[in-house]
């Protein structure tokens, strides 16, 4: 079976992940959804869970166009890193892991957008279009246990520390084993050699790129979709000043906490398809 050495320098992107097993041919991908100096302690388990059952990296994901970026950067600089364990739960402003799903199977459109992906800004400016090629052709299958938005019960397979430790397993199998519908095996380190390469500059405004206009959002009529508690706990002293920054892009939607619980869901649909319209 086909091994190789990573090159010096890998993982390229540094931040929320940590190496396990070089020669693992599994990454275990944890959706965050909250704030990333805040990250809840059942995220951390899912993280540490990939590490101890054997994976190459294990990390968080926040954001389908950066955030994913990195982790591509990272994943086809190691050549033995086949399947990509995708757990958690789904971040409902950001979408990545839709967002990485989608690239997967549909690939990006002409103006580098992720196809299929609902994300609000699921474009990929900042990596060559050979490198997200080359990852797609090198990631075999996603194990999919990513759970809803908002979900809490630790009995699910994506917030069971034991699940994905045993998807981990699974996957660096010689023979094949069946794992949730699935049959897992280590296929050896893809034919390719190590692509180490970096986010080397970070479009933060894709609308630009593309010679469009950024949507102007009314912040008082971003304002009156709010839940309108001035909470804080977005971070802002009252729901008027966080629309007011929401209206200039200058916070994420999911960072009213609120707002992902389902009484609010009509309100927050409505907010993304002001946020998106042309």
């Amino acid at each position: 079976m086909l091994k190789v050495k990573p090159p010096d320098g890998y993982p390229p992107e540094k931040g929320r992940v940590a190496r396990g097993n070089d020669y693992s041919p599994v990454a275990v991908c944890v959706i965050l959804d909250t704030f990333d100096f805040a990250i809840p302690p059942e995220l951390e388990e899912l993280v540490m869970a990939g590490l101890d059952a054997g994976c190459a990296l294990s990390g968080t994901l926040q954001t389908e166009n950066i955030g994913l970026e990195k982790m591509i950067c990272n994943i086809v600089s190691n050549p033995n890193i086949r399947y990509i364990v995708l757990c958690g739960r789904e971040a409902a402003g950001h979408l990545p892991g839709e967002s990485l799903k989608c690239l997967l199977r549909n690939g990006l459109d002409a103006n580098r957008r992720i196809i299929g992906s609902r994300a609000p800004t699921p474009y990929l400016f900042n990596l060559p279009e050979w490198v997200v090629e080359r990852f797609r052709q090198q990631i075999l299958a996603v194990v999919d246990l990513l759970c809803e938005p908002g979900s809490t019960d630790r009995n699910l397979p994506g917030l069971n520390p034991e699940v994905v430790a045993k998807a981990v397993w699974s996957c660096y199998q010689e023979e094949p084993v069946e794992f949730m519908g699935m049959k897992l095996y280590d296929p050896g380190a893809y034919p390719g050699d190590p692509v180490l390469c970096k986010v080397a500059w970070k479009v933060t405004r894709p609308w630009e790129l593309l010679g469009q206009k950024r949507p102007e959002v009314s912040a008082l009529v971003l304002w009156k979709l709010l839940p309108k508690t001035n909470c804080g706990k977005c971070g802002e002293r009252t729901c008027r000043a966080f629309a007011s920054k929401l209206s200039q892009w200058m916070v994420p939607l999911e960072q009213c906490p609120l707002l992902l619980e389902e009484r609010y869901a009509a309100e927050r649909e409505a907010i993304k398809r002001l946020l998106l319209s042309d």
